[in-house]
């Protein structure tokens, strides 16, 4: 039989009744010093900060919070100077309005069935962001309460207590602020606050974003894709405007920025797994995984190019700062994890997104502090998703958008004759080189004729056809040019390979090596990258091809010594760029 749950009003009163009987104080016991450093708890911006209260409204059952900016004309032109989050929750009786003002004030305290647990938020996100906050609250059929804190006052003694504790004020009975006011009367239904809670925050001296503009766009942004779980539960508005969901995966239709253009994320098939205890193998909670696939062109705006600052859309900058394990807690984002035991992010993985979200009961297993500002997995817990796949599949997706960018890449180096810059250009230079003598010449030639003749072999033997339709096939690959890029995976092989076959000199890109993934193709490269690199090995291929026989010995000795040392010292480079953060790579990748 369920158990019935407590009315909200029933549960703060007899915990109220609790503290009453333990003679609580309501006094801050750890005075000025506290409220000082708790200041700097560590929220990563100013969205962060609200999320608490916005946590605490959607726990308080609110079907729909308000997040109001104001410029009251105090400070500079649309600089924001009060911040009110408005709520149509459960609302608080004035003695609860009190406690929550506390640093562990909460009925709720180490709850495990929603995204509320410390009693923290509230307190700590305010102070947070300004030095003055206010809570006003009634539940329904109650009258309008408030009470405030003040650090200001704080430190000049006014809150003291006989015994110098810093006491919070009673509750009294109160009217909203007049922008709150007008802003309930503009956006609420019938204009009338009926119950619930509104926290306001002044003196606001720690903002991320000042002015109210770039404030909002960013609160819209960053709500957005924290709750888009949650938004089927609770309304979510800045300044009276809808915050619309935003899938970091890009998989929900009708979200934001999921149909921007013609290209879509696709998904992979989910993960649900049970953690179960160590001892008793009981399940003692679910992690469910998503994961959704983007192919080259996604963030990009002209669809032949790769997206950079100029090109890239509007999805880029959500790919770019959800490039890792986006982590959420029953259904509400809060981390994204870039360096694991499992894998590190790099600039590439953006098009591909892996989401765990894990039911509160596992909150030991990723150790979720006060401020819910990040997660530090367990090695069990990453041991767990490697059991289950979340590795392989991992490596999958990049070895997908491997193949998949270099094919985009392949078609963004021809011109309208399907050839390759490089090709031109070594075309071009042929032209002025000295002329090679006849007997050179013919020789060539014929091992061209044979390397062809062996080639056809090699293809029909593989597909089961004959040798002249193989070598038909060949040398309309070819084309008759004279120079030729083409690629092939070689795992251990040489970076690269020229070898003459036909008319053709054809220079072999290996794209097993490292050289090709994050040199030649990688992060960095752009058409003109790959063209100067094309040439060189191409330069040097002519060298091989045409040089004396104790020339083509020692290349034949040394290419694979470049290769070797290429992908120890690439290997470490990568380790460099991870060491100082995702956004060294382009450069560092260029500087190679």
């Amino acid at each position: 039989m369920a158990t019935k749950s407590v009315p909200a009003v029933d549960r703060q009163k007899a915990y109220v009744a609790a503290l009453e009987k333990s003679n609580f104080k309501f006094g801050l016991t750890v005075g000025t010093a506290f409220v000082r450093g708790i200041r700097d708890i560590g929220y990563k911006h100013s969205g962060t900060a609200l999320d608490e209260l916005i946590d605490n409204a959607y726990e308080a059952g609110a079907s729909s919070v308000h997040v109001v900016l104001n410029d009251d004309g105090s400070g500079r032109k649309n600089n924001t100077t009060q911040i009110a989050v408005v709520d149509d929750g459960s609302g608080m009786i004035p003695e609860m309005i009190r406690v929550a003002m506390l640093w562990g004030g909460t009925d709720r305290e180490n709850s495990r069935t929603g995204i509320g647990r410390f009693g923290y938020g509230l307190p700590s996100s305010c102070v947070s962001q300004g030095r003055r906050f206010e809570v006003y609250s009634a539940p329904e059929g109650g009258k309008l309460h408030m009470c405030s804190i003040d650090l200001d006052e704080i430190e000049s003694g006014t809150y003291n207590g006989d015994g110098g504790e810093i006491i919070i004020p009673t509750p009294k009975a109160a009217t909203l602020p007049r922008f709150v006011q007008e802003y309930i009367k503009a956006n609420l239904p019938e204009g009338k606050f009926v119950k619930g809670t509104v926290v306001v925050i002044e003196k606001l001296d720690k903002l991320t974003w000042k002015m109210i503009n770039p404030l909002s766009d960013n609160l819209m942004e960053h709500f957005g894709v924290v709750y888009h779980k949650l938004r089927g539960q609770f309304e979510l508005a800045v300044n009276g405007k809808r915050v619309d969901p935003i899938d970091p995966l890009f998989l929900t239709p009708g979200y934001r920025w999921y149909d921007v253009d013609a290209d879509r994320a696709k998904a992979l098939d989910p993960m649900i797994i049970d953690v179960k205890n160590k001892e008793t193998r009981e399940v003692i909670g679910r992690i469910n995984v998503r994961f959704s696939y983007m192919p080259p062109s996604f963030g990009s705006i002209d669809k032949t190019k790769d997206a950079t600052v100029k090109n890239a859309n509007s999805r880029f900058g959500i790919m770019k700062d959800y490039n890792g394990f986006i982590i959420a807690r029953m259904g509400r984002i809060i981390e994204v994890v870039r360096y694991s035991p499992l894998t590190t992010f790099v600039n590439n993985d953006r098009y591909f997104k892996i989401e765990v979200d894990f039911d509160a009961s596992l909150d030991e297993e990723f150790n979720v502090p006060t401020s819910k500002q990040r997660v530090d997995v367990s090695d069990r817990i990453w041991d767990i998703l490697k059991e289950n796949g979340v590795e392989k599949a991992l490596q999958q997706l990049r070895q997908k958008f491997r193949e998949e960018r270099t094919s985009l890449a392949g078609e963004q180096d021809k011109n309208a004759d399907g050839e390759r810059a490089s090709e031109q250009a070594m075309q071009q230079t042929a032209k002025m080189a000295a002329v090679v003598p006849l007997p050179v010449a013919e020789k060539r030639a014929e091992l061209g004729r044979k390397r062809l003749e062996q080639e056809a072999e090699k293809r029909a033997a593989e597909k089961g056809t004959s040798a002249d339709q193989a070598q038909h096939e060949i040398e309309a690959e070819l084309g008759g040019k004279p120079y030729k890029v083409a690629k092939r995976s070689i795992p251990g092989g040489t970076f690269f390979e020229v070898e003459q076959i036909g008319g053709t000199k054809v220079l072999w890109l290996n794209t097993a090596a490292r050289f090709f993934q994050e040199v030649h193709s990688g992060p960095a490269s752009t058409p003109a990258v790959r063209a100067a690199l094309e040439i060189l090995l191409f330069s040097i291929g002519d060298r091989v091809l045409d040089g004396r026989d104790d020339l083509k010995a020692f290349y034949a000795h040394e290419i694979p010594e470049w290769s070797r040392k290429m992908e120890f010292a690439l290997a470490h480079l990568a380790q460099s760029i991870a060491s100082h953060g995702e956004e060294a790579a382009p450069e560092a990748a260029a500087t190679a």
